[in-house]
């Protein structure tokens, strides 16, 4: 660094104030470049001051380097405590740092000199045998301890001197001895890439470019496999193709959608937002890790380097076509392994390892729900991923009994009864050695060939997601926020089963919650355990409704209620009294959109007085599929596509829709993962005049449009217009709105 760019440096900004962004920007353009030059050497020494003056507190801090028969200063700081409000003494100090910056001291020279010549470091203070030395230091001004180490690789290149500690760190100006090996360690990292600046012939390993990158950016360093948790499922749904391209390896899950990595560059930030893209999954946690150690775990993770498909373990998707051709087998004509007869036993091995395979694949495969339907020939299996049902597997209808025993006995349901409907719930990690921890609510009902079963799976390794990731749009988010702090009323969520409903109120839910707010749910059933709250399982069985539990609450001093549905006037009835005496209600209905939730409690027999006097607001919702990031398709739509984007939002352009081949990140479907779109509609004087007026449905949305509301297909066409979604797949879920 020439004198005159320190000098501007200084003059500028102290080098403890080098902020985070610089500090990353500056390393990225270091370790970017295959055969950095002498030119990023100044950004190195830059990265070495900032992080010794943050960790060590020091009041001066100058480092050399060794050129030739001479030592230079490269990086003088003095900390503004040394001056006050003392702009002479300021100037002063400026001043000498740009006429060190201009000398060179000869090999030997001073303590400086004797620190590079040994390679081994010095420590001294004013209460020490060496007090007298710090006294002869012409520094400006009175030096109470001082701190000086080798810069050293295979040769001692340099070193760094601190002068005092800061007043406010409590040590009267003395270093003491645990500083030291902070700033040895310190050293060492930046002398090796000091060199590698200043000698094109030298190498830096993997493991020293991850320590100095873990060491300058504060973030965890990951050298070893030993102890490293790694969760198959989340590697498989990655791939290896995106890992290997990105240069992120995803760890674990740290929430519903967010994740942690291990990256050798995680200053990055191009590969981070690529991999999130590519994904649909947040990284919450980077850890660093050499290049050598992800290539590692690539080659644990895939067998084969050139699919890159699927991890080594837990194919689970083999393990269930081994188990229906084993079946299919028996059942054949000329036989098999097994006897036809022993895979109608819910006892039999087979069938075990058909209910588990069944579950685990459709774990793998991201489905919601699992159905077992029996057909007039054969068994169907079918799961419902991204809100849409394909086909799976089909079995020999012989089969079905045993299967849907087997899943019977897996929830405690009674084997017996096949003529009414019954509800359970399996536990799954009882029943496999997987690191599968999910529960599935299973409801079982008599069909013309025989029993069906649809199991939902909840898994219990996702958290709620927070607010912003549901799909809210800006203006409803900022609604919805502050409806949810009100702190009493009603709000309410409608629409169909699947549509998100759980998860909004879970997610709203956890955005209230504090130690100083009382919240308390009846949930019929518990589909995620929520921390800090209070949740109650209904039992219909033994008397426990809804109702009774509503009861039950406004005796238990809550702030904050949650009902899972409102299904009958006695509920609704103790819901509208809870809004109305100082506590926040929150619930479901079935309805289409916002506004027919007012005629569904008025046919329950509501006073329509008490719905407007306690109404909050109404959320309607759905899940629109996402169309795939990696594969849309843009284009300008036209004729009927293009009128009706301008009627709902006025607003035409470049749209996006699925790519009919797909591709691997959407196994083909062009759509990954869903968004929710939202209509809310908040209660105010004209709304609630209407609704004590009993008007129709269709003129109380016209109000509520008036009010600011965006109806669930303008909502829709918003997330059109954001290139999230496709108009085919908006216009399926929602159709236009024709009253407005």
């Amino acid at each position: 660094m020439r004198a005159s760019a320190a000098q501007a440096a200084f003059l500028i900004m102290p080098s403890s104030s080098l902020s985070g962004q610089l500090r990353r920007s500056l390393l990225l353009r270091i370790l970017s470049k295959p055969t950095p030059s002498r030119e990023d050497l100044d950004s190195v020494i830059e990265l070495t001051a900032t992080k010794v003056v943050e960790q060590l507190q020091c009041q001066s801090m100058t480092l050399y380097l060794v050129e030739g028969d001479h030592i230079s200063f490269r990086h003088v700081y003095y900390s503004p405590t040394l001056w006050g409000n003392d702009k002479a003494k300021e100037a002063q100090f400026k001043q000498t740092a740009v006429k060190l910056l201009e000398m060179k001291l000869a090999k030997g020279t001073g303590n400086v000199g004797k620190v590079i010549e040994t390679g081994q470091p010095l420590f001294f203070t004013s209460k020490g045998p060496d007090a007298a030395s710090l006294k002869n230091m012409n520094t400006g001004f009175e030096v109470q301890s001082m701190l000086t180490v080798p810069l050293k690789t295979n040769i001692v290149i340099g070193a760094i001197q601190l002068l005092n500690k800061e007043i406010y760190a409590g040590t009267n100006g003395q270093f003491e001895q645990k500083d030291l090996p902070i700033l040895q360690e310190l050293a060492v990292y930046s002398a090796t890439l000091i060199q590698r600046m200043l000698d094109p012939k030298f190498q830096l390993g993997p493991e020293d470019t991850a320590k100095f990158v873990a060491k300058f950016t504060d973030l965890p360093l990951v050298t070893k496999l030993e102890g490293l948790e790694v969760e198959d499922k989340l590697v498989e749904i990655t791939g290896q193709e995106i890992i290997r391209r990105e240069g992120v390896f995803p760890v674990k899950r740290t929430g519903a959608n967010t994740v942690s990595v291990l990256m050798a560059n995680p200053l990055d930030y191009a590969k981070r937002e690529a991999f999130q893209q590519a994904t649909e999954m947040t990284i919450d946690e980077v850890r660093v890790a050499p290049a050598n150690l992800i290539e590692q775990l690539i080659k644990k993770y895939f067998k084969d380097s050139g699919k890159g498909s699927r991890p080594a373990t837990g194919d689970s998707d083999a393990d269930i076509a081994a188990v229906a051709e084993l079946i299919d087998t028996a059942y054949s004509p000329t036989g098999g392994e097994v006897k036809a007869e022993e895979l109608e036993s819910e006892d039999s091995g087979p069938i075990i390892q058909l209910a588990n395979r069944l579950i685990e694949d459709a774990y793998i495969s991201g489905a919601s729900d699992i159905h077992v339907e029996p057909l007039e020939k054969e068994l169907l299996v079918r799961y419902r991923v991204d809100g849409l049902c394909q086909e799976k597997l089909r079995l020999p209808k012989q089969v079905a009994n045993a299967l849907v025993t087997r899943l019977k006995i897996m929830c405690n349901l009674d084997i017996a009864e096949r003529r009414l409907p019954q509800d359970g719930r399996i536990i799954f990690k009882k029943f496999t050695k997987k690191n599968i921890d999910i529960d599935l609510r299973v409801a079982t009902g008599p069909m013309n060939f025989g029993e069906k079963v649809v199991m939902r799976i909840l898994d219990k390794q996702k958290s709620t997601l927070p607010l912003t990731a549901l799909g809210f749009s800006e203006e409803n988010l900022a609604k919805y926020r502050e409806c949810i702090r009100q702190p009493y009323g009603m709000i309410l969520h409608c629409g169909p089963t699947g549509s998100g409903k759980s998860m909004t109120l879970y997610s709203a839910l956890s955005e209230v919650n504090s130690v100083d707010v009382n919240i308390q749910t009846a949930e019929d059933p518990i589909e995620y355990t929520l921390a800090g709250i209070n949740q109650m399982q209904m039992n219909r069985q033994i008397g426990l409704t809804f109702a009774r539990a509503l009861r039950c609450y406004l005796r238990m001093d809550p702030d904050v209620i949650l009902v899972g549905e409102i299904r009958d006037k006695e509920t609704a009835e103790i819901a509208i009294e809870a809004a109305l005496t100082g506590h926040l209600l929150l619930s479901t209905l079935h309805t289409n959109d916002a506004p027919s939730t007012i005629a569904r409690f008025s046919e329950m027999g509501a006073e329509v007085f008490n719905i407007s006097a306690s109404l909050v607001c109404v959320c309607a919702q759905r899940l629109l599929r996402r169309v795939c990031r990696n594969c849309k398709v843009s284009y300008e739509p036209k004729d009927r596509e293009k009128e009706i984007i301008e009627k709902a939002i006025g607003w035409s352009g470049q749209i996006f829709k699925a790519n009919p081949q797909g591709c691997h990140l959407c196994s083909g479907s062009g759509y990954k993962g869903r968004v929710g779109i939202h209509e809310l509609m908040i209660n105010n004087e004209e709304l609630t005049e209407g609704i004590n007026k009993e008007i129709e449905t269709a003129e109380l949305k016209r109000i509520a449009v008036r009010g600011g509301m965006k109806t669930l297909h303008q909502d829709s066409m918003l997330k059109v217009k954001q290139g999230t979604t496709t108009v085919e797949e908006a216009l399926a879920n929602v159709p236009p709105d024709l009253i407005i």
